[in-house]
């Protein structure tokens, strides 16, 4: 399947993706609730509980509960006063614009607080969550409906509005500095579908995958397995060759990987290789590939100028280097 066929008939299969790198490891979520709500939530004050896979429809019999409504239902509590201190945050992953939006975020919102209404005297009232729209994917036109007014026979009109945001304008340095890897994945992602390139899109690959280490690794130290699921995912995402309803099958296949990793490290103890030399080759092979990488790299760069077609900026877009390290590859020439 081309790159641009995926791009054109698979959004429902892209918001998987987004949905299932969100909700691999709650902690990755801290991060981005702080960016996108200005809130400082930490990982040791906090509980958070995804809650979007139960949502009542008022439509059926005695207000049942409608399974995976929305997108993404987040109730972070502190751990020492969980039910006097409670935030609720639905976030709603587009890959396209819906002028239906509104009225859905609305009727989102109405029916998780009608879950918790209170009643008093004549009146309900309900708790609305706080909602964003997130569009994780690069769209070349904006201008997203995120407004909703209601019109009411010789009265104020009401008027509901929520947030878009857009990942592509997030900048380099936020994400950083606030340890936004998702939304780095995401970026990352939106390059790959620019190039049917295998060197260009092995080159996103071990971006995305330095990403994962440097954010989440580093940052929070997920578990292992966490960890090869975002690796598992971004593979079959950046390569695209794949059915990505592989996406229900990661979490063994990240445990297979996991297993095998392990296997081999055993079968080698067994071999009786010293613990020493094992990590001194380990180190070698890390130090080759590293450079092997950069040699890869600089040879993309000087055939992306001989050909003449792109400008400084895309090269170094494409190529993830800086100005500095243009230069350098130039002079080679």
């Amino acid at each position: 399947m081309s790159k641009n066929k995926l791009v054109r008939n698979t959004y429902r299969q892209f918001d998987e993706f987004y949905k299932f790198m969100l909700t691999i490891d709650t902690r990755v979520l801290l991060p981005i609730l702080n960016y996108l709500y200005d809130t400082d939530f930490k990982a040791d004050d906090v509980l958070v509980i995804l809650e979007n896979n139960e949502q009542i429809n008022l439509n059926a019999p005695e207000a049942r509960f409608d399974k995976g409504f929305t997108d993404l239902m987040i109730a972070v509590t502190e751990h020492y006063d969980s039910k006097k201190h409670r935030h609720v945050f639905h976030i709603e992953l587009q890959s396209r614009h819906d002028k239906t939006m509104p009225y859905r975020m609305l009727q989102y919102g109405l029916q998780y607080g009608y879950k918790n209404a209170e009643i008093a005297d004549d009146k309900m009232t309900l708790s609305m969550p706080r909602q964003k729209v997130i569009y994780p994917l690069k769209l070349t036109k904006r201008g997203a409906i995120d407004k909703l007014v209601i019109k009411q026979v010789n009265k104020y009109d009401m008027v509901f509005k929520y947030e878009s945001v857009y990942v592509d304008d997030i900048a380099d340095d936020d994400i950083r500095k606030k340890h936004l890897g998702l939304f780095a994945l995401f970026k990352l992602f939106n390059r790959s579908l620019e190039t049917s390139n295998p060197i260009k899109n092995k080159m996103l690959l071990e971006s995305a995958f330095e990403t994962i280490d440097d954010n989440y690794v580093n940052y929070i130290e997920l578990a292992e397995l966490e960890v090869e699921k975002m690796k598992q995912a971004m593979q079959v995402i950046i390569k695209g060759d794949m059915d990505l309803g592989i996406f229900k099958d990661i979490h063994k296949e990240a445990q297979r990987v996991i297993d095998e990793r392990r296997r081999a490290a055993a079968e080698g103890r067994a071999e009786g290789r010293a613990e020493g030399r094992a990590e001194g080759r380990a180190e070698g092979r890390a130090e080759g590939r590293a450079e092997g990488r950069a040699e890869e790299k600089a040879q993309v760069v000087k055939n992306m100028l001989a050909d003449g077609t792109l400008s400084d900026e895309s090269i170094m877009r494409f190529a993830d280097i800086d100005q500095d390290e243009l230069k350098r590859i130039k002079a080679m020439l």
